[in-house]
């Protein structure tokens, strides 16, 4: 399946928010640089982001961690496979806190592993046979073959706290673009947190104590399009 572009899913995004949240009457233009303009008595340029707990230049970040999991998983399977293994299906999860840096060892040691369940029974996988393999921490065994079996993440996440940090660095790198936008009146910041996303997902609670500080932009809002929960953010 082909992803959406970026520009369909702000506008995806944009559709909801306007939803739940009271916007000036004007026509609206899906443009770039900002993403949306409203355009009535005065202009209102509306820039979208996602707010992802880590920045995925971060190795240890879910974006990245994610397809490394499926990398490995894909490896592991294709291996085993031409070893002969049995056409079963497993389920696995992987610590988030013991981040995958190589991805070779890891597959091999799941390849390894995999065969030492060619004799077993469905159901959860002994922790004791994958103690040594660190970036593990849950495995199921369908041991039904099948002539097209899948291994499969079944990756469980807890929700964190609202990364504050990160939204100022967010609000910081575009308040660094302001000047390239198109001339507005005004200029909101939406920042989605999409609970789909587990790279993204986190509690909007703002605390009393927190400060984003001055900003360009009229409004900073977050957004939690599943909830229809909108956040605005004190300035």
């Amino acid at each position: 399946m082909t992803r959406p572009s970026n520009s369909k899913i702000e506008q995806y995004y944009f559709e909801q928010f306007r939803r739940d949240y009271p916007l000036p009457e004007g026509d609206v233009d899906f443009t770039d640089k900002p993403d949306v303009i409203v355009r009535a008595d005065c202009t209102l340029g509306v820039e979208i982001t996602n707010l992802y707990i880590v920045a995925g230049s971060d190795p240890a970040s879910e974006q990245v961690q994610r397809r490394r999991r499926e990398k490995v998983l894909e490896r592991a399977h294709t291996a085993f496979l031409a070893e002969g293994g049995k056409k079963f299906e497993l389920s696995v999860d992987f610590d988030p806190l013991k981040p995958i840096e190589e991805l070779e060892p890891l597959a091999r040691a799941l390849t390894s592993l995999a065969h030492q369940l060619e004799t077993a029974e469905t159901g959860q996988v002994s922790s004791l046979l994958f103690e040594h393999i660190e970036a593990l921490r849950f495995m199921y065994l369908n041991a039904k073959e099948y002539s097209d079996p899948r291994w499969r993440l079944t990756q469980g996440f807890s929700v964190p706290s609202l990364s504050v940090e990160r939204l100022r660095e967010i609000v910081v790198e575009k308040t660094a673009k302001l000047s390239e936008y198109q001339a507005c009146d005004r200029y909101w910041l939406l920042i989605v947190v999409d609970l789909m996303d587990p790279a993204q997902d986190q509690e909007l609670v703002w605390s009393s104590t927190a400060s984003l500080g001055a900003s360009p932009y009229e409004k900073v809002l977050l957004y939690k399009p599943q909830y229809r929960q909108v956040l605005e953010v004190p300035l």
